[in-house]
């Protein structure tokens, strides 16, 4: 979860210096915690739809990258966990 919020951050702060005009028309999105805001929701979906690659900036690219890397990882593991938890529940049975 660390490294997801390390390159999100990252990944938002690359807009913010290379690429200043599409981060102030995002809304100048930041990583942040607030329902009233909705730049940092609107910053996601621009991340995840890979809107990004046509700036052919090789930072971005590395950022969503390890993003989506860290995702599938964390999705993988759930998925084991309650694999291994029904494998454990049946074996008592």
């Amino acid at each position: 979860m660390a490294v997801h919020l390390y390159q999100t951050n990252a990944f938002i702060a690359r807009l913010k210096s290379q690429h200043n005009e599409l981060w102030t028309r995002m809304g100048q999105p930041k990583w942040q915690i607030h329902f009233g805001d909705d730049s940092f929701k609107n910053a996601m979906k621009y991340i995840r739809k890979k809107e990004f690659v046509s700036l052919n900036d090789a930072v971005l690219d590395k950022c969503y990258t390890v993003m989506r890397r860290v995702e599938l990882t964390a999705a993988a593991i759930a998925v084991l966990i309650f694999i291994m938890t029904i494998i454990d529940i049946l074996g008592e049975v």
